[in-house]
Formats: C-alpha cells, sequence, structure tokens
C-alpha cells in the first residue's frame, strides 16, 4: 500500500478524531449527566462527568479513513484489488465491526442512563459469535480466507477444511473479549488505565501495517490497519490520562472487531498472539483470576486484570502504560519477523 495514502489517511483520522470529540462530548455528557454544556472544562482535570461512547469516534474514523483509501485505490492500478475480492472484503469486515460497534453503544448507553447492566454476558457473547461467523462466511465468498494455520520454525501449517469456520470465529470472539478486559474489566472505567486499549491497538496496528508492507498479497488487512492507527491517534487527543472521553464497550469492541478482522484477512492467525501479546496476557491473568476465584475462593491477584493489580500495587498511569508498550512493541517486532517469515518460504 503506498506510503502517502497511508499518510493521508492517518492525518485525515487524526483530525477528524480531534474534531469529533470536541464536538460530540458533550452530547455524550448529557446522556450520563443529563446537563448540557459546550465546555468541557479543564482538559488536564476530571470532575466525573467523562462520558463513554468512545466507540462512535473510532468508528467514524475508520470510515473516513477506510473511505479514503479505498478511493485512492479505484484510481491507481498499482493498487487496484483484483477482481474486487479485497475491496468487497474490506466492505464486509466494516459491516461486520459496525455491527459489534452498535451493540457496544446499546451497552453503553444502558449502563450510562443507568437503566440496568445490559445484556446477559453469555447473551453478549453468543451474538459477537454470530457476527464473526457470519463475516467469516461471508469473506469465504470474496476468495480472501485462509483455512490453514501458518506455524513458525518451519513447523509447516495445519489444515482445518471446512472446521474453520465454526472454530475461527470462537477464536475471534475469545480474543474480541481479551481486548474489552484489556480496557476495563465489565465496563468499570475507575478500574482500568485512561488510554491504555489505544495504546496497545496503536502498537498493534502499526506493527501489522509495516509488516504487511513487506508482502503483496494483504492489502485489505494493512488498510484495516492504518484506520485503525489513525483511529486510535485521534481518539487519544481526548483519550489520554486524564480521559475526557472513555472507549466504552462500543469503543473497545470497534478496536477488536477491526484487529481481528485484520488478521484473518492477513491469512496469518498467530499474528494476534504475537502482535497483541499484551491483550493476551491480560485476558489470561483474567481467566485465572475468575478460574481461581470459582475453585477455591480465594483472589489470585489483586485486581482483576494485570493492569488493575499493578494499579492497587501502586503503579502509577504512565508507569502501566510504559509497561504496555514495551511489551507490544516487543510483541510488534516479532510480528513482523514472523510476517517477513510467511514471505520466504511456500504456503
Amino acid at each position: 500500500m503506498n506510503w502517502s495514502v497511508q499518510a493521508v489517511i492517518l492525518a485525515a483520522e487524526a483530525v477528524a478524531g480531534f474534531v469529533l470529540g470536541r464536538v460530540f462530548i458533550p452530547y455524550f455528557r448529557r446522556i450520563k449527566t443529563g446537563k448540557f454544556d459546550f465546555y468541557i472544562g479543564d482538559r488536564f482535570a476530571k470532575d466525573g462527568s467523562e462520558p463513554k461512547f468512545g466507540g462512535a469516534v473510532i468508528m467514524l474514523c475508520v470510515l473516513l479513513g477506510a473511505s479514503v483509501g479505498l478511493i485512492s485505490m479505484s484510481f491507481s492500478e498499482e493498487l487496484s484489488f483484483d477482481g474486487g475480492g479485497e475491496r468487497k472484503a474490506v466492505l464486509f469486515s466494516l459491516g461486520a465491526v459496525i455491527m459489534l460497534c452498535g451493540l457496544g453503544l446499546h451497552e453503553d448507553h444502558v449502563k450510562e442512563k443507568k437503566l440496568g447492566i445490559g445484556l446477559k454476558p453469555a447473551y453478549k457473547f453468543g451474538i459477537e459469535y454470530l457476527i464473526c461467523l457470519g463475516l467469516c462466511l461471508s469473506l469465504r465468498f470474496c476468495g480472501t480466507v485462509r483455512t490453514d494455520l501458518l506455524m513458525p520454525f518451519h513447523l509447516g501449517t495445519v489444515e482445518f477444511g471446512t472446521l474453520f469456520y465454526p472454530l475461527f470465529p470462537l477464536f475471534m470472539t475469545l480474543g474480541i473479549n481479551m481486548i474489552k478486559v484489556h480496557d476495563c474489566a465489565g465496563g468499570k472505567t475507575d478500574t482500568g488505565v485512561d488510554g491504555l486499549c489505544a495504546v496497545t491497538a496503536l502498537i498493534f496496528s502499526a506493527g501489522l501495517s509495516s509488516g504487511l508492507s513487506f508482502t503483496s498479497e494483504s492489502e485489505a488487512a494493512q488498510l484495516l490497519a492504518v484506520c485503525v492507527m489513525g483511529a486510535c491517534s485521534g481518539f487519544l487527543f481526548w483519550g489520554c490520562y486524564p480521559a475526557k472521553l472513555y472507549l466504552g464497550e462500543s469503543g473497545s469492541l470497534a478496536l477488536a472487531g477491526l484487529l481481528s478482522a485484520a488478521v484473518l484477512l492477513s491469512g496469518l492467525y498467530l499474528l494476534f498472539v504475537l502482535a497483541g501479546i499484551a491483550f493476551v496476557v491480560d485476558g489470561l491473568c483474567a481467566f485465572l483470576q475468575y478460574a481461581v476465584f470459582k475453585l477455591r475462593k480465594k483472589l489470585l491477584m489483586k485486581g482483576y486484570t494485570l493492569h488493575e493489580h499493578l494499579a492497587v500495587k501502586g503503579w502509577g498511569e504512565f508507569k502501566i502504560i510504559g509497561a504496555d508498550i514495551l511489551l507490544s512493541l516487543a510483541g510488534a517486532a516479532a510480528a513482523i519477523m514472523f510476517i517477513v517469515y510467511s514471505g520466504k518460504i511456500s504456503i
């Protein structure tokens, strides 16, 4: 994908994220507090009125970036998609992400208005699985889905065949929930770290995009990765500490859907474990905490997730984000090496 196109997408989304946040925050805050004030207060201080609904800003930025990318590709023979298969793949992926974001917006609205606790976790998990299943089946008709898993260290590939379609959506759904937990467990912003999930997603997508630039077979995946980079950059104007706008469930679901779709389109499914190592570590810690408590009625850590545990132990916001950045950079570097490795062998 042309570097100039990527630069335009990143710049457009960064500006859009700043403008959209400034416009929408007062309206989102009115949903939470019932009061409207276009003045958002001190940018470097919290007053308890900070709303969720960050997914709306993320999604609008991504749609802008994707439109720029698709339009530029239609005018360039070098970047055009052969037969329109990958172009359709991008559109199908965006459709699935919009549905995930819509689910998150519903949950954010219910919780911010204090009308209830939202859907039961089992129902949400089921809806997420069905959306992921629909995406995989849709991409099958575009010819952009691989049903084999490339292993590292010259171990070859594992062919799943038709089993891929019920199994991979399950892994996508698990990955989506790992990203949700990495943001705020249970949607409680007071136990989260402002901007943590967006920073991790930005590094994840940067590693994915950089690695895919060495190949010419995954332009659709690279486009989604670049769009995530730009959307996270724009969101962090308002979402970094101290946050004036939280990702909420809508934002975490939107980012999770986009990253999962990018990995799916790349055909290199281990990239989620490599580039998303911070998501995986936090998700596994949350699972172990839950399992140990259910079995022994004891807490393994002082928080539900690793970053919550570190916060309770006295780590500051910037120290936690710094450690997360180092871990994510290591994972991104490993993902780039794996992509380069995949291009040097016959797959």
